[in-house]
């Protein structure tokens, strides 16, 4: 297990969602999140929509806490439409997902382009 420990179970793979804005990146496993060195107030989403949030402990270690709602999927599209326009992709207005699966593999396509 890596420094970012996890409460519960995530549904690998995800894509954190940064605090600052920078948009998502695909993450295969926990190990992954490492070198997108997130920081705590960034944003998880697995595959199956659940939302986790990196936190800080008191000792500064970094945990993935597990929220109580889960990912809006109208919410998620916007987002990441704007995160495409950012990247120069095209077509911007046909990008959408109806599932949080569907979001994670349009993230990971991303970031191949």
């Amino acid at each position: 297990m890596t420094d970012l420990e996890q409460s519960s179970p995530i549904a690998w793979p995800a894509i954190i969602e940064f605090a600052d804005g920078h948009g998502y990146a695909w993450v295969e496993n926990a190990d992954d999140c490492e070198a997108h060195h997130p920081h705590a107030g960034d944003g998880l989403i697995d595959g199956e929509g659940r939302l986790h949030l990196l936190s800080q402990r008191d000792d500064g270690s970094l945990y993935w806490q597990r929220q109580l709602r889960l990912i809006s999927v109208p919410a998620l599209n916007e987002s990441l439409r704007a995160h495409a326009a950012r990247l120069g992709i095209c077509c911007i207005p046909k990008l959408r997902v109806t599932t949080p699966a569907e979001a994670v593999a349009l993230v990971a396509w991303l970031d191949q382009q």
